[in-house]
Parts: C-alpha cells; structure tokens; sequence
C-alpha cells in the first residue's frame, strides 16, 4: 500500500515546533519553548519561545522573550529580543529592549536598542525615555531621546522633546523641537582598592 523504505518509519517523527492561535481563540497561559508562536487570535500571558509574530487582528497582553519579533497587531506589555519589526499596524506600549529595532506603527513606552532604531514615516512614538546608538527618525517622535552615536531625522521626521546627541544630521524639512543636550559617555567608577591589615 505504501511505498518507500521501511527504515524511515522506525526514525524519529518529524516535529512541527510551531504554534498557531486562530482569529476566533483566546488562550490564557504561559508558552515556554524553542518553536514559534503565531498569534492572530488573543493570548493572556508571557510567550519564551525563539520567534513570535502577532497578526493584524492578534493581541499579546503579557511580556515576550524572543529571538525575533514581528508585531502588526497588538502588545499590551514588554518585549525583549533581538530583533523587532513593529508593522504599519502594530502597537507596543510598556518596554521595548532590543538589539535592532524598525518601527512602522506605534510605541508608548520605554524603548532600548543596543544597535539601531529606525522609524519609518507611519511610525509614531511617544517614549518617555528613548535610546540607541543610532537613531534614524521618519516618522514621528514625542519624549525623552539619547543617541549615543547618531541621530538622524529624515525629511518626513520630526523629533520634540528632550534631546540628549553625540552627533546629529537634520534633512531639509526635518523638524526637531525641545531642549538639546550633548551626549556624554558615563564613566564607570574606579574600583576602591581594600585596605590591606598587617
């Protein structure tokens, strides 16, 4: 009836290590793992697993611990990952810590990124506190932000609020609106040698 090696079938089943919550579920609990998770439907609580991605009509209210994050619905708490693209219709608000970060849609919230935030020209964020190394800014920025490195804004940005810059490029029609501040590395403090007892 079947064709095939009959070894294949003493081997080990293959694993589909995703996950995939429909449009019509709401699941309560936690989701611990190596696979990925897909939400399109609305889950209440924390998702550890390598890769997430939250749907157009999906909901997150918990944190989620990634590898990478793509959200074009919504997340009601933190992320913390690698890499995070927030789509056109995505909306974030508590704490964003990344190593890179684009944002198409909207944040509320404290953001961080080790690398790089870009905001594309949809992207609208109020942050109160905001940093990277680089920033590049085409959309809209409202808070506190501190560009270790760079600060960009691009002619469709605008940027008001606290500004705190190492180095900063303005394209024709870019706005920014606030107080400036230079940037000044924080040095970390001499460690106080022991006094040794004779």
């Amino acid at each position: 009836m079947f064709k095939g090696n009959k070894k294949s079938t003493n081997s080990a089943p293959q694993t589909n290590r995703n996950t995939y919550i429909a449009k019509e579920i709401e699941i309560t609990g936690n989701f611990k793992g190596q696979g990925d998770v897909q939400v399109e439907g609305i889950l209440n609580g924390d998702i550890s697993v390598t890769s997430v991605i939250i749907g157009q009509d999906g909901t997150v209210n918990g944190t989620i611990n990634a590898t990478n994050v793509i959200i074009n619905g919504k997340l009601n708490g933190s992320v913390f990952c690698d890499t995070l693209e927030i789509m056109s219709n995505g909306n974030v608000s508590n704490e964003v810590r990344v190593k890179q970060l684009l944002i198409s849609g909207k944040v509320d919230g404290s953001i961080e990124a080790k690398e790089d935030i870009n905001i594309d020209n949809t992207g609208v964020v109020s942050a109160n506190n905001m940093k990277s190394k680089n920033i590049l800014v085409n959309g809209a920025v409202q808070g506190k932000v501190m560009a270790s490195e760079l600060l960009e804004v691009g002619p469709t940005g605008s940027v008001k609020g606290e500004i705190t810059i190492k180095n900063i490029k303005t394209h024709e029609g870019g706005k920014l609106l606030g107080s400036m501040h230079n940037y000044v590395e924080e040095k970390k403090p001499e460690p106080i040698a022991e006094e040794v007892k004779a």
